[in-house]
């Protein structure tokens, strides 16, 4: 099983039905992941809508929501609605692709973005603990009411 499975499937698990995104080879796996555990997937146009959709939907229904994105620009597309997301407390997970190899086009410091707009950053940093990495962000976001960004390095 591929790490990006077994994270999907977990935080699908503990709770999180609703996944709001854009997807590319980046995020590809664990959003099939989170539909064939059984939550509910809603594509968007563009990581903006996404995010602003998915900041909506946990809002309004309280429950445990996923926002997924492709590394590097995917990401920087959908800032707009994760700052807006960070800004109102609101718990929501933003599972994005990492891309941290120093020559790929995608690469950013997607750490220091979830920091410049008011969200903890997160990373899953090996294979051995990226289920427990990945529910203790969730845990974050439901707990602390913030919206956390959790980096998935492409190489784990």
């Amino acid at each position: 099983m591929k790490v990006a499975e077994a994270v999907g499937r977990a935080l699908v698990a503990a709770g999180v039905g609703q996944v709001f995104g854009v997807v590319g080879s980046g995020n590809f796996h664990v959003t099939n992941a989170m539909v064939a555990a059984g939550a509910r997937f809603v594509a968007a146009r563009h990581e903006g809508g996404a995010a602003t959709m998915a900041d909506a939907y946990a809002r309004v229904s309280g429950a445990p929501t996923a926002l997924s994105v492709h590394q590097g620009p995917g990401l920087t597309n959908a800032l707009t609605g994760i700052t807006e997301a960070a800004k109102s407390r609101t718990p929501l997970l933003v599972l994005a692709a990492e891309a941290t190899g120093p020559h790929s086009n995608f690469r950013v410091d997607q750490a220091v973005l979830a920091h410049a707009v008011g969200a903890v950053g997160a990373r899953v940093t090996t294979a051995h603990d990226a289920v427990a990495q990945a529910l203790a962000a969730l845990g974050r976001a439901r707990r602390d009411r913030r919206t956390v960004v959790l980096n998935l390095p492409l190489e784990v």
